[in-house]
């Protein structure tokens, strides 16, 4: 099995970065309402209701400048908003980022759990699982791609 980030200075970092982007996700308006703590990093629960959002740290890379590293990490998320319904799942998505304005994760730049984020969405959509049963026999997806690059505030 290989070990995530070993030898590499950004990991312990990147854990936290993790759960402060949740708690970020979690207090923005109207996802707690809808999803309660249903926010994980990685699984989504067997038998779990919906909506639910997964997220997955696809990849991180430790930024460097000439003479050593920087503090930033480059990360790439993906966000999984899974629904009952299309309307739902696309509903909470332009929540968490809506199009074509810098508002909620697109565009962000703040610091929050103790890291400063410059967050972007790189690209979204939508599907369907018919192999997540569920009383109507599908569930609804939709997907949100983002770059966040992270540091350690004070660093």
């Amino acid at each position: 099995m290989v070990q995530r980030g070993v030898g590499r200075g950004s990991w312990r970092a990147a854990e936290k970065m993790e759960e402060a982007l949740r708690a970020y996700i979690l207090a923005m308006p109207g996802i707690f309402d809808a999803v309660t703590k249903r926010v994980d990093w990685s699984l989504s629960p067997q038998g779990r209701p919906y909506p639910s959002i997964v997220l997955w740290n696809i990849s991180d890379i430790e930024q460097m400048n000439l003479a050593a590293p920087s503090g930033w990490t480059r990360s790439r998320v993906q966000i999984d908003i899974w629904a009952d319904t299309h309307k739902i799942a696309k509903d909470l998505s332009l929540s968490i980022a809506p199009r074509g304005i810098k508002a909620g994760l697109n565009g962000l730049r703040a610091t929050f759990g103790g890291y400063r984020f410059r967050i972007f969405v790189i690209d979204r959509d939508a599907s369907t699982d018919e192999d997540k049963a569920v009383s109507s026999g599908v569930v609804h997806r939709f997907r949100l791609d983002l770059d966040v690059w992270h540091s350690k505030a004070g660093a």
